[in-house]
Formats: structure tokens, sequence, C-alpha cells
């Protein structure tokens, strides 16, 4: 006679990829930009991988955290930017280690509609800053994870679209 297994407690689901990680991208974004105020997307990168690599130079070789690729932290943060968390400040000019002003090269100009010229242009990146919704305390699952799908979704959406209490 086969003896009934006993009944076990439900299990919390485990994080997986990232966020399993001690360092959380979003949470970092959103901790960071409290922090200094205003950043570029690539300060923020930089910050990110530095502070993985002070993770790393504590635990063995085997157990190392991976930084993500920057197009990868780009993709993230645009996702962040589209749910409204983050808001764009300015544009500053990019200047190369040496002093120089870096440019962009592109290809057709405004007025040139008729052929592909090339135009030089001043190279810039965009300073962003927490929104209003983005230092909401509620707004920490889209922080955790941005692509929230199902009725997940649903329930943050109409907390955005939502007046803030009063």
């Amino acid at each position: 006679m086969v003896t009934p297994r006993p009944e076990r407690p439900p299990e919390e689901p485990r994080p997986r990829g990232r966020a399993a990680s001690p360092i959380r991208t979003g949470r970092f974004i959103r901790d960071k930009l409290e922090e200094v105020g205003e950043a570029s997307i690539a300060e923020l990168f930089s910050m990110l991988t530095s502070a993985i690599g002070r993770e790393n130079a504590l635990r063995p070789k085997e157990q190392h955290l991976r930084a993500p690729t920057y197009e990868s932290f780009y993709k993230y943060f645009d996702r962040v930017r589209r749910l409204g968390l983050v808001e764009w400040v300015k544009d500053i000019p990019m200047v190369a280690p040496w002093g120089e002003q870096l440019v962009s090269i592109r290809i057709g100009g405004l007025e040139d509609t008729t052929r592909k010229a090339a135009v030089v242009q001043g190279g810039t990146q965009r300073v962003y800053r927490l929104s209003e919704l983005g230092k909401r305390p509620e707004m920490t699952v889209l922080w955790d994870d941005p692509l929230a799908r199902g009725l997940m979704r649903e329930m943050m959406l109409a907390a955005i679209t939502a007046p803030p209490p009063q």
C-alpha cells in the first residue's frame, strides 16, 4: 500500500535572472537618481558596473555577478522612461577626455530631401531625473519589473493614471 505524501506548504516563487541579483537594475537606477539628482544613461551604467565590480571583489570567482551590456541597460532604462518613472531634464554636450567636443555624423539633413547628405552635429547626452511618479512608493513594482504583464500591468496602469492621494 502506498502512503500519501505529506502536504507541503506552497513555496513563494523565486526571482530569476537579474531579479535574483543583490543589485537589481531598476532599484539601482531609482536609488542613484535619488542620491545624485540627475544623471545620463551612460553615467548610470558606469555606476552600475562599478557597483557590480565592487560586489564581485567580495565573492569567489564562481559566484561573480554578470553586469548587463550597455544595450540591455539602455532598453531597460527606455522602458522605465516610457512608463514615466524618469523624466528628461536637459541635453549636455559630449566632451572627449582630452577636452574636445565629440561630434555626431548623421545621414540626411532637414533641408535636403532629394539626396542623402552627411550632417555633422555636436554630440549630446540626455540627462534624466526621477519624476514625481517614479518617487511614489507604490511604483516599486514597476521599478522591479517594467515589463509587468497581464492583470498586474492593468493594475499598475490604473495606479499611474489615477490622481495622487490628497
